[in-house]
């Protein structure tokens, strides 16, 4: 179990890293458009349609590597005072409603996506880029969100039974 925790965690780690790319992607096409814009008076058919895939791609695809961190939101009124073994208990209380929610979003997504690859659906903006890529992320996304909630249920029913966390 630890190794597959361990390799989870790897995996979330590295998508992060990737993603951390998709940030100075996405700013540098905004500075582009503006530059394009403001000096150029010459505005791209591009940017804006493209900033808005690579934020979503973002947002999507980095789920897991912020749930690695357990920088997702918390309730705190129930949290934020409790215990590392009590942390871990509701971890583990509350993990069949995000199972029942990446679940879906995985379905759902996939039918999405599906639908969009088969037709090899393309934006209705003059550039037309194609949109499957941006689908194919949500149940991708969901996917990965599900590994690592798995990898942190394992450490939270570990460290719920022996009070200790897991170095993984």
């Amino acid at each position: 179990m630890r190794s597959f925790v361990r390799i989870i965690n790897k995996i979330s780690e590295i998508s992060g890293e990737i993603l951390m790319w998709f940030s100075w992607i996405l700013t540098f096409i905004i500075m582009w458009e503006v530059i394009a814009r403001t000096f150029f008076n010459h505005p791209t058919t591009w940017a804006h349609e493209s900033s808005i895939m690579v934020f979503a791609a973002l947002t999507i695809l980095s789920g897991a590597y912020t749930l690695r961190y357990r920088g997702h939101v918390n309730m705190d009124l129930f949290y934020v005072n409790r215990s590392v073994r009590g942390k871990a208990i509701l971890d583990v209380i509350s993990f069949p409603f995000f199972l029942v929610f990446c679940i879906t979003i995985i379905w759902l997504g996939w039918e999405f996506a599906f639908r969009s690859v088969m037709a090899l659906e393309v934006s209705q903006s003059d550039w037309a880029p194609p949109l499957w890529p941006i689908k194919l992320a949500i149940p991708l996304g969901a996917f990965l969100l599900l590994l690592q909630g798995l990898a942190n249920l394992i450490s939270d029913v570990y460290t719920a039974v022996t009070g200790k966390g897991v170095e993984a």
